[in-house]
């Protein structure tokens, strides 16, 4: 009977050992498979280290009828001479001292550098462009017809008057077109127009 008994409990230990091994060997597989599976999938999508989410969670917006290409985001921005961005602003503005009359004589595009002005003044209608003249300070501009001033304004900024220039030419309906071009003396300061205020001496 102890024969017997010892034989018993030595198979059942056996057997014991025989199903923990299995269970360990077979949870280990397991894992090993699970790890070498998220490991491929990560390779070969170059985002090892990421989390990958799975294909039913994508979602997609279909934009084919905005008739856009991959070339349309191939934008290149202007540079400014320091290599930065170059940001262009413009506007219109009046060209009148009476707040109600608003004539858009006043055509302006400014960058980080330059503020330019396109200026249509109704008061100059038929006045010959010979005997007109653009005087500009650093804080003004002064449009002149044989010598007299006629239309000023104050500037938004401080410009460099040694480096402004301007033209006059004829321009439609006998209104001359007046172009100035103005150098800023601090580029990182933002004008957003032109026109500060119209001069008191200006009789147009």
């Amino acid at each position: 009977m102890i024969v017997a008994a010892a034989t018993i409990f030595v198979v059942l230990l056996q057997s014991s050992i025989q199903t923990t091994t299995a269970f360990s060997l077979l949870s280990t597989t397991t894992t090993s498979r699970t790890n070498t599976r998220t490991t491929i999938s990560s390779s070969s999508n170059n985002n090892e280290g990421y989390f990958i989410a799975p294909t039913s969670d994508i979602q997609s917006i279909d934009v084919s009828d905005l008739g856009l290409t991959l070339d349309d985001f191939d934008v290149t921005f202007p540079k400014s001479s320091d290599g930065g961005i170059q940001i262009t602003t413009s506007g219109y503005e009046s060209t009148s001292m009476i707040p109600s009359v608003d004539d858009n004589g006043v055509s302006w595009e400014e960058d980080s550098n330059i503020v330019g002005v396109k200026l249509s003044i109704p008061g100059l209608r038929g006045q010959p462009i010979a005997a007109m003249d653009v005087q500009i300070t650093s804080n003004t501009c002064t449009v002149t017809v044989f010598g007299y001033a006629v239309w000023s304004c104050l500037l938004k900024g401080e410009c460099l008057p040694e480096s402004s220039s301007f033209q006059i030419e004829d321009g439609k309906d006998m209104l001359p077109l007046i172009t100035v071009s103005v150098e800023k003396k601090n580029n990182e300061i933002r004008w957003d127009g032109f026109i500060l205020s119209i001069g008191e001496d200006s009789i147009l």
